[in-house]
């Protein structure tokens, strides 16, 4: 019975460690704007 709640409880950790990984969620990221490719903020072209 242990090992069966230790395997249940172990494969929702996992899942959750996939699902964040597929959301893009980190513990230890730093906030950095997304911006798409090509385009440079804070260069003004005239």
């Amino acid at each position: 019975m242990l090992y069966r709640s230790y395997l249940i409880v172990g494969g929702l950790i996992l899942a959750l460690f996939f699902a964040a990984q597929y959301r893009g969620w980190s513990v230890f990221a730093v906030s950095e704007a997304k911006s798409p490719p090509g385009t440079a903020r804070g260069i003004y072209h005239k």
